[in-house]
This record gives structure tokens, sequence and C-alpha cells, in this order.
């Protein structure tokens, strides 16, 4: 503390503050507070908030009022599943134009596309399967009035996944998909329609 540049350190400050420093130690430290402002502000900080820790005569509250309170913070379980609110509908092939024509149409080409119809239950599913370029171009329409619009197709398998949102029509068009076997799911509204095995192949 001969350099006025060297502040108080503030164990020490703190211990002028409860009135434990004493002898040259305390002669010192205030001699220099007298023409150091920074220190002599913190001095006086601290003094105030020891005196307020001082005349304090707040209690603790009950241990049961701290045990509840620590309760309330605790981690709770996680919540038991809620029951979904989505009604599924597994679809049953009911039309299948392929079964229709004669094998050396569909290996001639000479089908444009190949059409499905499935029952699901209020609703029907309309399907169009198109080969394009060795790959599938899978579009459709829910039929019926359970359907308003809106809502998602989705169609997953080993080879890939498409998505497509349906229009006011309630019509699909996926982007195309490698052959494979899929499982197509229509969404709409709070139902689901389930098409668990579509075959994409030549």
């Amino acid at each position: 503390m001969k350099r006025r540049s060297q502040h108080i350190p503030f164990r020490t400050l703190a211990e002028m503050a409860e009135g434990g420093l004493a002898g040259e130690g305390r002669a010192a430290a205030q001699h220099h507070i007298a023409d150091c402002s920074r220190c002599a502000s913190q001095l006086e900080r601290l003094t105030k908030t020891v005196d307020l820790m001082r005349t304090d005569r707040a209690e603790d509250a009950p241990p049961r009022v701290i045990a509840r309170a620590v309760n309330l913070f605790r981690l709770r379980p996680p919540a038991e599943p809620q029951p979904s609110l989505v009604r599924r509908v597994l679809a049953a092939l009911s039309f299948d134009s392929l079964q229709l024509a004669p094998t050396y149409g569909v290996r001639s080409g000479g089908l444009a596309a190949r059409q499905l119809l499935y029952n699901a239950g209020e609703n029907d599913l309309d399907l169009r399967l198109t080969s394009k370029d060795e790959s599938w171009v899978v579009s459709g329409q829910v039929l019926g009035g359970g359907c308003s619009g809106g809502g998602e197709a989705l169609l997953q398998g080993s080879s890939g996944q498409a998505i497509a949102t349906l229009n006011e029509l309630c019509e699909f068009a996926l982007p195309p998909v490698p052959s494979g076997s899929y499982t197509l799911r229509v969404r709409f509204n709070d139902v689901e329609v389930e098409v668990p095995r579509l075959e994409l192949r030549a």
C-alpha cells in the first residue's frame, strides 16, 4: 500500500467493515482510503451491507415449508403418453385395373397407368401407379365426404420415401421413387388411411 495505484484487497476492506482490522494495518488502510476514492467507495458499500445484515430480524422458514418448496422443483416423472386422436383405417383393395387387362398388355407398355381402388371406411382411395424412366409415380385422390382438403400422403419403403400435400380436392401426386415394396399412409382431418403393401414393380 506504499503506492497509491495499489488498491486495498477486497478481503481487507471486508475485514475493516466488520471491525476486525486493528493496529498498524488499519491505520495504513485508513491513510490509503483518505486519498483513494475507489477504495473509500467500496468500504462504504461493504459497511452498509454489514450493518444491514446485523439489523436483519428475518427468520428462516420452517423445515416443512422448505421441504415443500424443494419438492415443487424436483423432476417429475414423464407423463404417460396420451392416446392418439388420429383414427387409423386399414385400406382394403376393391379394384385393380391390372386384373382386367391381358398380361401381354402390361409387358408391352399398353397401359399408361395402373389404377387401384381401396375401400377405407367412410372413404375410398383412388390410386394411379405410373412407370416413368425406371421409377414409379404414385398419385391419387381421397373420395368421399370425410376429406375436406389439406393433409398429406407419405410413401415409405426400403428403396426410399416420398411425401406430398393433399390439395383442396384431396388429390396428391408423389415424387418418383425406385421400384420396391412400400407402405402408403394418407392422412387428412383426424383420419389416417394405410395401404400396408404397395408393390411398385414392372
